[in-house]
């Protein structure tokens, strides 16, 4: 590979632009996690307060009267 003048100036030009490339990811990368807290929706409870089967607040995942539990036939 012959190194030319406007050889040079390209790479020159290259390592240049990385920082910047670099910066803008970690600007993008910042963005997309605030949107992405801003678009999850608000909790409703904890899995204390929630069944995690049904989603229903008035009893715990392993109450038998969730009628997402399995049943013996």
């Amino acid at each position: 590979m012959h190194l030319s003048r406007r050889r040079l100036f390209a790479v020159a030009a290259a390592s240049l632009a990385v920082p910047l490339l670099d910066r803008a990811a970690g600007l993008v990368g910042t963005a997309a996690r605030g949107a992405a807290a801003a678009v999850r929706p608000a909790t409703d409870g904890t899995s204390a307060t929630r069944c995690a089967m049904c989603g229903v607040a008035d009893h715990a995942m392993l109450d038998p009267r969730c009628p997402a539990a399995r049943r013996v036939l």
